[in-house]
């Protein structure tokens, strides 16, 4: 457990950049799902 309440900036800022990192990864995974999906329908017909 790290206490909340003595975070300097810098680790705040390291904080919401691995948070944005995170997300993207996330979204990129979702993108490459769709992707995939929408290859698999449109080879089927």
């Amino acid at each position: 457990m790290e206490n909340l309440s003595v975070l300097n900036p810098q680790e705040i800022a390291e904080k919401q950049r691995r948070q944005k990192e995170r997300l993207r990864a996330m979204l990129a995974f979702m993108v490459l799902i769709a992707g995939v999906m929408y290859g698999l329908t449109f080879t089927h017909f």
